[in-house]
């Protein structure tokens, strides 16, 4: 009788699969589950942060069902995988002071700004306030002489000398009040061509020009002609930016990018807008050595300005990455607060209604616009907790920029202070999910909050690296609202997908956004 061969074809068969079923198995086991050095937290696994991507699942809902099961059997922190890293997420407001408030301990992470010559490195990355350290950063932005902190019982003072700076005066010299009121003067002629609005479109647009016309002098003209050339260049880069493919493969935008013709084409465009800004730059420069002073100053003009009083220098390439730095982090996180307000006061009549009266006390009610002076937005009480609440409820960024752990964590792990589930947090807040602007009037449950219970709201990060456009992005944030307030009435459409809460994404990212969010204004004069 001859051999089966056949039989052993089989089993050679049957081998090499299950040989490559337990490599896959192994690969998973792999990156579902965090390195060895920080499976000692809980964690969310790989696996179950993809679904939740796939299924476009709310910010609320992966909150809710996901981290806050975690955060019960570990109230300050958690680990979880993200595009690209393995972080531990803090979402103890002690721990989150403690973290914030040491910068040199925990640097900002290189993987923040993704790999040289990929787009988002191009627009985001090197020498810029948000991303640089140590003394390259203070020079464009000073920090605290001193501070005094607690690490595991040790008391500690880390002193700094003073040193110049550049960013912070420029932005805390240019408030341009009147250009926001201005701006939500021509929303409104947007938002006049219908009834039904689509929030987040209009505007995404207006924050897009006050960036431009506040930023650096330029009118991108968005409100008006929203499909203009400079419009179109900024738009595709900025929606390229955020590609998933090309995030998790960086090798496929830089050295293999011209097998991908029409991501070429962005890089294209890239350099195209770069270039615009390099030219603005070297105008201004030129302009301003033949001026000595102009009325209504950008913040270049301003930064330019901080140099040549002898706050140190920028280089051309710094100041340009820094006007990007702005719009990156400026433009859309305006834009989707704003948006997640409107939404709120259309579903909550009673508090609409309460904001508006506010509005009407500061600014009247007589049927034109008014133009709210800087000192009106610091009487606007109601409408800065309606602000602050959304901030909590609706933060856009969901966490800060990783940083890489210097001390009593294992060295080189990457920490972020989970913004989104400290303000959900129900060990900080009452019914965190709900909306309530009563939580931060004088009294309110933000002012109760016991002594030493450290940071327990940080929309805008906090410490030495808080977020220096801050005060611009609520000064914007209370001219548009109380504006809007006056003018019109708004509640959502029957028909909309929000009705039952509002429809979020952006987890893959960090960022929160949302779509089809359309309102119905009624003027009311």
């Amino acid at each position: 009788m001859p051999f089966p061969w056949w039989l052993l074809k089989t089993k050679k068969t049957t081998f090499g699969l299950a040989l490559v079923v337990t490599l896959l198995v192994a690969v998973f086991r792999k990156i579902n589950r965090p390195p060895s050095h920080l499976r000692h937290l809980p964690y969310i696994s790989f696996y179950t942060f993809f679904k939740a991507i796939i299924k476009d699942i709310t910010i609320d809902r992966f909150s809710k069902d996901i981290v806050l099961p975690v955060m019960k059997r570990s109230p300050g922190a958690f680990v979880c995988s993200t595009v690209g890293y393995w972080g531990i997420m803090l979402t103890d407001p002690i721990a989150i002071k403690q973290f914030l408030m040491k910068p040199d301990m925990f640097p900002k992470a290189e993987i923040n700004q993704g790999q040289p010559g990929t787009l988002i490195h191009r627009f985001v990355g090197g020498a810029n306030i948000v991303m640089l350290n140590g003394t390259d950063w203070k020079r464009h932005r000073k920090v605290a002489h001193s501070y005094t902190f607690k690490v595991r019982h040790m008391k500690l003072t880390l002193r700094h000398s003073s040193v110049p700076q550049i960013v912070n005066p420029a932005f805390n010299r240019a408030m341009p009040i009147r250009l926001f009121g201005e701006l939500t003067q021509q929303l409104f002629q947007a938002m006049d061509c219908t009834s039904s609005v689509d929030v987040l479109d209009v505007v995404t647009r207006m924050t897009l020009d006050t960036i431009g016309r506040a930023g650096f002098g330029f009118d991108f003209n968005s409100l008006a002609d929203p499909a203009n050339e400079w419009v179109t260049v900024y738009n595709d880069v900025k929606a390229a930016l955020m590609d998933p493919f090309f995030l998790v493969c960086p090798v496929f935008d830089t050295t293999l990018v011209n097998w991908f013709p029409k991501r070429a084409q962005k890089h294209q465009q890239m350099t195209r807008f770069l270039a615009m800004l390099d030219t603005i730059i070297e105008a201004k420069r030129h302009h301003l050595e033949t001026v000595e002073e102009e009325e209504n100053r950008d913040l270049l003009t301003l930064m330019i300005e901080s140099e040549q009083e002898g706050q140190a220098t920028l280089t051309n390439e710094e100041l340009r990455k820094n006007l990007c730095i702005f719009f990156f982090a400026g433009q859309d996180t305006t834009a989707f607060t704003l948006s997640f307000m409107i939404y709120e006061l259309a579903v909550n009549q009673a508090l609409q209604d309460r904001a508006r009266q506010e509005a009407i006390e500061i600014l009247g009610d007589a049927s034109s616009d008014v133009l709210p002076s800087a000192e009106q937005t610091k009487q606007m009480t109601y409408i800065n907790a309606v602000i602050k609440e959304t901030m909590r409820l609706h933060n856009p960024v969901l966490n800060t920029t990783a940083r890489e752990g210097q001390v009593y964590i294992p060295k080189g792990a990457l920490v972020c202070a989970d913004m989104s589930d400290l303000h959900r947090n129900p060990l900080v807040w009452h019914d965190p999910y709900r909306f309530d602007p009563e939580r931060f009037l004088p009294g309110g449950e933000a002012e109760r909050q016991p002594a030493g219970s450290g940071w327990t709201w940080a929309p805008f990060s906090n410490g030495g690296r808080i977020c220096v456009g801050m005060n611009f992005s609520l000064a914007e944030q209370r001219v548009v609202l109380s504006m809007l307030l006056r003018k019109y009435t708004w509640t959502l459409p029957k028909d909309s997908i929000h009705r039952d809460g509002l429809v979020t994404n952006g987890l893959a990212f960090g960022i929160i956004s949302t779509s089809n969010l359309k309102v119905d204004f009624k003027p009311r004069y």
